[in-house]
């Protein structure tokens, strides 16, 4: 087992802020997820300020951490497509793009000539400058987690246009409507209504209201509070998500797919968001699922075969030099017959730590794979040897610091106290023992995470 190289990972994601090798260029038009998986993971290791009162940079130009928060936080709210009021050839108000936050400043307003000779239109913006509801969420948590208190934030705009958003099966697409006409194209694109649409849709909604509510209960406004379930049609939305269920149990990304552990994830954890994924589990018409649900998680844990020698060190070519008594689960894959992947890890253990099913996981051997995808520039890969990337080194964090809850790996602690007894004096056992002493205090050390919502507990309002 590797060790958790903690200065590694924050000499990484504090460096990524502010340059990306150039294969990142293709990536452009969704800039705020690279800056969402960076700060969410110098979050993670605990490197970010609780709150906006503290120091605005952390850190000092040259260290291992420097994060202006100030300016990322200013970034973020550049990228906000509310618009100004505007009227339309019947003389109403309507805003154009509805509100939201879009991935990049790639675009900007641009209008053309004839929008700008248009008396109707005079805040007209080029038609591709509109909110994606993706980004929006991950703009949500990104300024949470840089302790911004969401003061400017229309929020009123943003789950408005959610509402619009939703269609009437329970979906939700992914763009927000670029102009006032009739023509419902974007709104009718199936390719942009899927579970992942889903889930960002409902954690804004509750990111949004949850922290509405809070500030409400806090000035005693409570004679004024607005039922926030009114934005978003819970029952169709939970319609939707039960549709897309697949024989084996698992989610696909919509109805009659292939399960996959993305899109299961996000489908539990809209349940959960919503607050009726117990009720849901314990209906009548769905027993037996959550069971079908969790072994199909548990079995995506990958059983790789050991490869035996004999005493001379050459490989035994018994079944290609592979034995199925010699194998030890590692990875997760997140569909059958696939690789293993690192961000499975969060993905499939993510559910089933909403499920209250971690401990029947192999914790410590997918820390074990986890940790063996270690970049030593830092970051996590893929798979094994891979170059570290930014979303797979993101998920990678996020199901470390996960797997020290509900006993995803008390059982394989005790096992090791256990061999440690029984060979004392073997250097090779103590050894080992110290890495893993080693990763179970870094990995404890790291900020707990609120699971379905993918950021820091502490920054959940």
């Amino acid at each position: 087992m590797k060790k958790f190289e903690r200065l590694r990972h924050i000499r990484y994601f504090s460096h990524s802020l502010r340059t990306l090798p150039k294969q990142y260029s293709s990536a452009d038009t969704n800039r705020l997820s690279l800056v969402h998986f960076c700060v969410q993971s110098l979050d993670i290791l605990n490197c970010l300020p609780l709150d906006s009162t503290d120091a605005l940079i952390c850190g000092t130009a040259g260290e291992d951490v420097y994060v202006n928060r100030e300016e990322i936080v200013d970034w973020i709210y550049g990228l906000g497509t509310v618009l100004p009021m505007t009227v339309d050839n019947n003389n109403n108000t309507c805003c154009v793009g509805g509100g939201g936050f879009k991935g990049s400043n790639y675009l900007g307003p641009i209008s053309n000539d004839k929008d700008r000779n248009d008396n109707h239109n005079a805040a007209a913006r080029h038609p591709y400058d509109h909110s994606h509801i993706a980004m929006t969420y991950v703009a949500l948590c990104t300024l949470q987690a840089l302790g911004d208190d969401l003061s400017r934030i229309d929020k009123h705009a943003i789950l408005s246009t959610l509402q619009g958003l939703q269609k009437p099966n329970g979906s939700f697409v992914a763009l927000s409507p670029t102009s006032t006409s009739t023509d419902k194209g974007d709104v009718e694109a199936e390719d942009d209504c899927d579970l992942r649409f889903m889930y960002a849709a409902i954690a804004v909604w509750y990111i949004l209201t949850n922290h509405d509510q809070l500030n409400l209960e806090n000035k005693q406004e409570n004679n004024n509070k607005q039922d926030y379930s009114d934005y978003i049609n819970i029952e169709t939305a939970t319609q939707y998500i039960l549709s897309c269920k697949s024989y084996e149990g698992a989610l696909g990304l919509t109805p009659g797919r292939e399960g996959h552990g993305g899109s299961t994830f996000c489908g539990i954890a809209s349940l959960y968001l919503l607050g009726v994924l117990d009720d849901v589990m314990s209906r009548e018409e769905l027993r037996g699922w959550k069971d079908d649900l969790i072994y199909w998680c548990v079995m995506r844990q990958k059983s790789l075969m050991k490869k035996l020698v004999d005493d001379n060190n050459d490989d035994v070519h018994d079944n290609n030099g592979y034995v199925e008594e010699e194998e030890h689960p590692a990875g997760m894959v997140g569909r059958p017959n696939k690789k293993e992947d690192t961000c499975y890890s969060y993905w499939i253990g993510g559910t089933l730590h909403l499920l209250s099913s971690s401990h029947l996981m192999d914790g410590w051997a997918l820390r074990e794979y986890v940790l063996k995808c270690q970049s030593p520039y830092g970051g996590f890969g893929k798979v094994v040897g891979a170059m570290p990337d930014l979303l797979h080194s993101f998920y990678s964090m996020a199901w470390l610091t996960l797997s020290t809850e509900d006993g995803c790996c008390d059982e394989e602690e005790e096992d090791d106290e256990d061999d440690d007894d029984e060979d004392e004096g073997n250097g090779d056992v103590v050894y080992e023992s110290e890495i893993r002493i080693q990763v179970r205090e870094s990995i404890g050390e790291l900020s707990k995470l609120d699971c379905a919502l993918g950021m820091c507990a502490k920054r959940v309002r």
